[in-house]
């Protein structure tokens, strides 16, 4: 139905993080919803969830040997994803393809997650220009901000729509860029704000999504806003599991209408 990218200029700055996850939200949430990993020289989503190699990914696609329908895999939580593939090479990627890829995919899918490459290159305007919405991602540095500038004049160019700009790796010090002062420059909305959080490091480790394997932590829980600001549906926080004695009392509890 609709498909988003998100993207940014530079690297490191958690996109992939940022769409991994939130895929992971609206699966949890009931949406159909599929990852296209568009960085075809580095293939980050599927190294997150443990993946390294697949039969074919979105490079086949973009050579024009498979349509994106049969790169589709099945990943955690009912989420889908089509991966990358680790290259060095991409004089023979018809990055012209990937529009087409991706309006077949909002066809069967409620939303499409792209994970933009870094820079300005034909990968990256291709990857932007495939979607109906974008969101920059954004850390709390000059250097990213300037890169972001790059990467909102280029969208604006071709005329896609951003939808607003999310705050990453946040540690609360005084010298970091302020969301305000990111709405005042970019004139963008502040659609989250996300904190640095070692449960993505470790996450990361594991090659886990952080939804999943710390679902209460403060990056995991700042997401579920995220998620609610783009979707306008509210996003339910993991339930508390308890234990064999607790869900007995919790049982009797109910039964006879004690609180």
């Amino acid at each position: 139905m609709t498909s988003l990218v998100f993207a940014s200029g530079k690297g490191g700055v958690g996109k992939s993080t940022i769409t991994l996850n939130l895929s992971l939200l609206l699966a949890q949430a009931g949406k159909k919803v599929v990852i296209v990993d568009a960085d075809v020289q580095m293939a980050n989503i599927g190294l997150m969830i443990g993946v390294d190699k697949t039969p074919i990914s979105l490079n086949n696609v973009l050579r024009e040997e498979n349509v994106i329908t049969e790169a589709v895999y099945e990943g955690p939580a009912g989420m889908k994803y089509v991966p990358a593939s680790i290259s060095a090479e991409s004089d023979n990627l018809n990055y012209s393809v990937l529009k087409k890829a991706v309006k077949r995919l909002e066809e069967i899918y409620d939303y499409v997650l792209i994970d933009c490459p870094p820079g300005l290159g034909p990968d990256a305007l291709a990857a932007i220009t495939s979607a109906k919405e974008m969101v920059l991602v954004i850390t709390p540095e000059p250097i990213s901000l300037a890169d972001a500038l790059k990467v909102q004049i280029l969208a604006e160019k071709n005329n896609v729509k951003i939808n607003g700009f999310v705050l990453n790796m946040v540690l609360g010090e005084k010298n970091e860029i302020k969301p305000r002062e990111l709405e005042t420059i970019l004139k963008l909305k502040n659609l989250g704000v996300l904190p640095e959080d070692l449960e993505v490091r470790r996450a990361s480790a594991l090659q886990k999504p952080v939804v999943l394997s710390a679902p209460s932590s403060n990056f995991a829980r700042a997401l579920r806003s995220l998620a609610t600001q783009i979707t306008g549906e509210q996003m339910q926080a993991p339930t508390e599991k308890r234990g064999f004695l607790a869900g007995i009392v919790g049982f009797f509890k109910n039964l006879f209408g004690k609180k």
